[in-house]
């Protein structure tokens, strides 16, 4: 009987390490590398411009932890860059990627709500764009700076909008020192529970 009892001890002292093991393995956080940029690239290949390495198609999904030439930043980090003060710049996209030609405004066809403050420039964080749309986004961004390359700037879309990850890269290459990335967008914003306010993009200049 104690030779039994005692085998029967130790199955269950098994049993329980091999649970104990499984539950800890279940709570452990994702693998750095699987969160990364390199990852993204490495498993979808064909949606990243070979050469500047900017995502290129299907901008809604979800996203890295990591940007290369800017900070990723909370809400909570955004309201205290605000104090310093920085640029706020919503990146989200229009309802087409093209404007009228004729007088530069872009079509909409629902209305836009962003954080108090912010700038709306569609389409600036496509990862391949043309002449035209570099100079808006150039253009833009010089006014809002008063063209003072250490001035902060937070980009931003919505939750899961590889837009904003873009923005921040062509911001860097364009000289910024300080630019601050935004992941969580107008979605992160309302999560804490402030308000957004409706916005109107700004139109290009077409003269």
């Amino acid at each position: 009987m104690e030779i039994r009892e005692a085998r029967l001890l130790i199955h269950q002292l098994f049993h329980r390490r091999i649970l104990l093991a499984s539950l800890a393995c279940a709570f452990l956080p994702l693998p750095a590398f699987a969160r990364s940029v390199a990852s993204h690239r490495e498993s979808h290949p064909d949606l990243f411009h070979p050469e500047n390495g900017l995502r290129i198609e299907r901008y809604r999904a979800p996203t890295p932890d990591d940007v290369p030439g800017a900070t990723r930043v909370n809400a909570q980090e955004v309201k205290t860059l605000l104090e310093k003060p920085a640029v706020l710049v919503d990146v989200f996209g229009a309802a087409s990627s093209r404007f009228d030609e004729l007088d530069g405004t872009w079509l909409v066809s629902k209305k836009r709500e962003s954080l108090p403050g912010a700038t709306w420039l569609p389409e600036v964080g496509r990862g391949s764009s043309g002449p035209e749309m570099q100079t808006y986004f150039a253009a833009n961004l010089e006014r809002l700076t008063g063209g003072d390359k250490k001035r902060p700037l937070i980009m931003f879309c919505i939750a899961d909008c590889w837009m904003s990850w873009n923005a921040v890269q062509h911001a860097a290459a364009m000289g910024y020192t300080r630019v601050y990335w935004f992941a969580e967008g107008t979605d992160g914003w309302l999560d804490e529970g402030w308000e957004l306010v409706p916005v109107d993009p700004v139109p290009v200049n077409v003269e």
